[in-house]
């Protein structure tokens, strides 16, 4: 009888259902439903959700576009404007150091007997202008084209446009056109006027072809005489 007692104290533990009707229907009534934001249940209901929230963002937004308003900005401008660079260009033997040495001396009234570099010369309160005589080399040229704001293209009359003009002017055309004069040089070589007049003419003609054809300021006669 002891060892009947003691067997029914002891209670058998319930085992739950995994299978069957029950089962299901325990598992549909317990259900558990994921908690939503109430952006995320309905994320039209309202503009925002928090006032204090947006009040903050909007605060830190402003302070933000304020603090660029008020970047201290540094003037990097130079004092003096940079000087205007004139190459001098044209063929051998054409009066490129001639015109340099000329026009070196309209501006300081001195007389230099070689040109070994750039020169810079002070042409008014706030101007200078550097002039740079051009070598007839395919690499000063590329390097002057690129740099140079005018270009002073002397043209031999009695020759005409040499092969060194062509090259300068196709690397200008592929680097940006600068600002272009012809200049007519050894002009006192012809002693006729009406073939001086029509010489004149032809090369104007030509010299507009090339760069452009509403060029009409840009072509200066200059004889050495």
């Amino acid at each position: 009888m002891g060892d009947l007692s003691e067997d029914f104290d002891k209670k058998k533990s319930h085992s739950q259902r995994h299978a069957g009707r029950k089962a299901e229907k325990k598992e549909a009534k317990n259900k558990h439903v994921q908690e939503l934001t109430p952006q995320q249940r309905n994320p039209k209901a309202s503009a925002f959700q928090s006032a204090v929230k947006a009040q903050r963002k909007f605060a830190r937004s402003q302070d933000i576009k304020s603090k660029k308003h008020h970047i201290p900005v540094v003037d990097r401008t130079p004092l003096e404007p940079p000087p205007v660079i004139v190459a001098v260009v044209g063929g051998p033997r054409v009066g490129k150091s001639t015109l340099m040495r000329c026009l070196i001396k309209n501006y300081t009234n001195q007389r230099f007997s070689e040109i070994t570099g750039p020169i810079t010369v002070v042409a008014g309160k706030k101007r200078r202008l550097t002039f740079i005589e051009v070598n007839n080399d395919i690499n000063c040229m590329i390097d002057i084209a690129k740099v140079a704001d005018i270009v002073l293209m002397l043209i031999d009359a009695t020759f005409g446009i040499e092969m060194e003009i062509f090259e300068f002017l196709e690397i200008c055309r592929a680097h940006g056109t600068p600002r272009v004069m012809g200049v007519l040089n050894h002009l006192d070589m012809l002693k006729d006027n009406k073939s001086l007049k029509k010489r004149k003419k032809s090369l104007k003609h030509r010299f507009q072809v090339e760069l452009y054809p509403w060029c009409k300021a840009f072509l200066s006669f200059w004889s050495n005489s």
